[in-house]
């Protein structure tokens, strides 16, 4: 990359693959099937199924494309495609590409009957509490039944999903267990339902297969344990550049609509990063980055295309410093705190026009 990069999000394989170590640690004898929904949760599934695709067993994903490109980087692992199958023309891509699709309607299942089957399996979603997708449970055993015509019993596994498997005080967690037990209770193939927060909180629940997601990119599905307590590191350092360095006098006011200002002399920096790129505009003026290993608040409104710091505090800052806005000096997890809303958010809306870059 050029020396003038404005942004990027440095993609550290090796702490990736020193996550699965950890999830393969807590998943004892289950197979693992890394998430990497949503381009790998922001980190790029071209970046991180090749990386891990011999140590994990399987990948699972939300729609057909991302099971196509996920096939297009790993030959040989199992593929779980988690919610689009929506016509039996979709067949085809499901049989060439060797995935698997999820059932949760009857319909889907008569699809799959009438194709004769799919070798490289199927899995059917049973209802056991969340009220998303799902077979009812009292449904179960006749779309066995009838997918069983077509092929064999193993090639069918059971899944379902966990609610609240990152509350250790709600009851919903082994409520949901219990009815999918009963489901699988008499099942010949593989069976399904932890996720990353029940693999830490639940171990009961790991059963035949395993799908964590957020623990694969170094962060804890709840805060206690912690992902430092948990052994798991950061795989995303998001970081921009300073474009500019200034100094600006007491009663100066910063961005849009004045929202701050300064109480006394101060030394701002512009970075290159706004809303644009994914950074959320409500942590204006609450939150901070990193620049020169101090914390470096955001001061005025975050813009499309560039923020404001205060560097008062942060030494000889020059013109094209680094600001990390998350990563191994900021948990994702803090500025997520700052806007009110979850890791899985922010690292899924980093921009397009962000490049990846691997390293380690």
């Amino acid at each position: 990359m050029s020396r003038t990069w404005r942004t990027r999000a440095l993609i550290d394989l090796s702490a990736l693959r020193h996550n699965v170590k950890v999830i393969r640690n807590l998943a004892g004898e289950a197979r693992v099937y890394a998430v990497v929904k949503a381009d790998a949760y922001g980190h790029g599934i071209n970046n991180v199924v090749p990386a891990i695709r011999d140590s994990v067993d399987g990948f699972a994903v939300a729609t057909l494309e991302e099971g196509i490109r996920c096939r297009k980087c790993a030959a040989n692992n199992a593929i779980m495609v988690l919610s689009e199958f929506s016509g039996p023309e979709q067949i085809d891509d499901f049989r060439q590409y060797q995935l698997q699709p999820v059932i949760h309607r009857e319909q889907q299942a008569r699809w799959v009957r009438e194709s004769e089957g799919l070798s490289s399996g199927v899995w059917l979603k049973i209802e056991s509490g969340m009220n998303r997708l799902g077979i009812s449970p009292e449904n179960v055993t006749a779309i066995v039944n009838m997918l069983s015509r077509s092929m064999n019993a193993k090639q069918l596994g059971l899944m379902s999903h966990l609610a609240s498997a990152d509350e250790m005080d709600s009851d919903q967690t082994q409520q949901q267990y219990q009815r999918f037990l009963e489901c699988a209770s008499d099942h010949l193939g593989e069976v399904s339902i932890a996720n990353s927060a029940a693999l830490v909180g639940w171990p009961q629940t790991q059963l035949d297969v395993v799908r964590p997601g957020l623990m694969l990119y170094g962060i804890s599905p709840s805060q206690n344990p912690s992902a430092l307590e948990l052994g798991l590191r950061p795989v995303m350092q998001l970081e921009s550049r300073l474009i500019a360095v200034k100094d600006i006098s007491a009663g100066d006011a910063v961005g849009y609509g004045a929202s701050w200002i300064a109480r006394k002399p101060t030394k701002i920096g512009i970075a290159g990063f706004g809303y644009a790129d994914g950074y959320p505009r409500c942590v204006s003026n609450r939150g901070s980055v990193i620049v020169r290993d101090r914390r470096a608040p955001v001061i005025g409104k975050v813009s499309m295309d560039m923020m404001t710091l205060d560097l008062t505090e942060c030494g000889e800052v020059q013109e094209g410093d680094i600001a990390q806005l998350w990563g191994p000096q900021l948990g994702v997890e803090i500025v997520a705190g700052w806007a009110d809303t979850i890791p899985y958010e922010l690292l899924c809306r980093v921009s397009p026009r962000v490049p990846r870059i691997q390293i380690n």
